[in-house]
């Protein structure tokens, strides 16, 4: 049996710098009738504001903000494993193993984002390893193969999903890197990105992206025995 364990590092998290002098420090700005960044109580706690003049998203090459009643001010990059251990099954030279595993992408004030791959290939508890897919091609029974992409597909079988914006296009920009956006075609090559959030104008990367990886596995009539596994790991790296 072949399985594939997908392992996701967290990104440290940073913050924005607020606008300071030596007289004074602003930590949040409104254009409005009013506003109060820290309402509450014994029994609640808010934050509110009174007639913005403006709200939405604009950017372009050299800088990008959002208006709105309360923004908050420290951008963050969090990713998330919903689905982490895939089986590929029992293999034999006249089929493919397929399987898929998922995670997400949840950004605040990102400019760009790149999640990359870091494994070696499905590699056996002798050493032995399955080719990795070096060159974007189709799945081939009865060659030694190891590949993924990131979308929807129906060959070797109908199997996994196209990167998924929430809560749509005009958020979050997340989509699959080139090379692994191709519908039945796969691929893998370690450090490579597999998936990427391009900076779409006025799209600051606001939003999370649910991804979904697709696996697949060939092996050869002359391909060692074995269990072959694989520990999955994928970093992301944000660019402010």
């Amino acid at each position: 049996m072949m399985s594939v364990c997908v392992l996701v590092l967290y990104p440290a998290r940073v913050f924005a710098q607020t606008s300071s002098s030596t007289n004074y420090s602003v930590t949040e700005t409104e254009f409005g009738i009013g506003g109060e960044l820290d309402t509450s109580s014994a029994n609640y706690r808010a934050q509110g504001s009174a007639g913005a003049l403006g709200v939405g998203d604009t950017s372009s090459t050299n800088y990008g903000a959002s208006a709105g009643f309360i923004n908050p001010n420290e951008p963050y990059l969090e990713m998330v494993v919903t689905s982490g251990t895939v089986s590929l099954g029992n293999l034999t030279d006249s089929t493919t193993g397929t399987g898929t595993g998922t995670f997400y992408i949840r950004t605040y004030l990102d400019s760009t984002y790149s999640v990359y791959t870091m494994s070696p290939t499905l590699t056996s508890e002798g050493g032995a390893t399955i080719n990795a897919m070096s060159s974007t091609a189709a799945s081939s029974v009865g060659t030694e193969q190891f590949g993924i992409n990131l979308v929807a597909n129906t060959s070797p079988a109908t199997f996994g999903a196209d990167p998924v914006n929430i809560p749509d296009d005009t958020f979050a920009d997340g989509d699959a890197a080139t090379g692994y956006d191709t519908v039945n075609q796969f691929r893998y090559v370690q450090g490579e990105a597999i998936a990427t959030s391009p900076k779409t104008a006025t799209n600051e990367a606001v939003g999370r992206t649910n991804y979904t990886i697709s696996y697949i596995a060939n092996i050869a009539i002359l391909t060692e025995a074995g269990t072959y596994t694989m520990n999955h790991d994928l970093v992301a790296v944000a660019t402010y």
